[in-house]
């Protein structure tokens, strides 16, 4: 029985793209910082050519160190004006902060999470979702960082959004 790498490489071999022989620029129009679901692929959700994209990706879609330092890249090596902060309906770092695991090895991706739901007697996980993205934002201008920088001399533009899952849809961040 074949593993899933040799299914997954098969399946690779197995069509022939010409457009695969070409090695696209890397002149992103713009960087996302999402979350790491399968169910979330920028590129697709955009209807986005391979290089134009620079995607970051994160469970929970929280502007961690390493988060940070991939924007900063960006911004500071490709030039990049635009960063969305892509949430999504029924994030499982949402939930796992919604339902109070917030130590251990999730600690990192749930901390900011967590503070967002404790507020809340019964955190609806959408709505976490969407101060998720908020918050990703405000630590994100907040960084003392390149990325930071940008965003609050007005050189870089920060724009949040939802994914929905079940509508495939693509709605701006309210500001709650």
């Amino acid at each position: 029985m074949p593993s899933t790498w040799d299914t997954l490489l098969a399946a690779h071999q197995a069509v022939s793209d010409p457009r695969r022989a070409l090695v696209p620029e890397h002149t992103p129009v713009a960087a996302i910082l999402t979350c790491s679901d399968a169910r979330v692929p920028p590129s697709v959700i955009f209807d986005q050519p391979s290089g134009s994209l620079y995607v970051v990706r994160v469970a929970g879609n929280t502007a961690t160190p390493s988060a940070i330092a991939s924007l900063d890249y960006a911004v500071s090596a490709l030039g990049i004006k635009l960063i969305i902060v892509l949430g999504h309906t029924n994030c499982g770092a949402v939930g796992a902060a919604c339902s109070g695991q917030c130590g251990g090895y999730l600690e990192a991706i749930t901390k900011q999470i967590c503070k967002l739901a404790s507020v809340h007697d019964v955190p609806n996980i959408d709505q976490i979702t969407e101060q998720n993205v908020h918050a990703t934002i405000a630590g994100l201008t907040g960084a003392v960082s390149p990325t930071g920088s940008a965003i609050r001399g007005g050189e870089v533009r920060v724009e949040g959004a939802v994914y929905d899952l079940a509508t495939d849809s693509v709605l701006p961040a309210r500001n709650l």
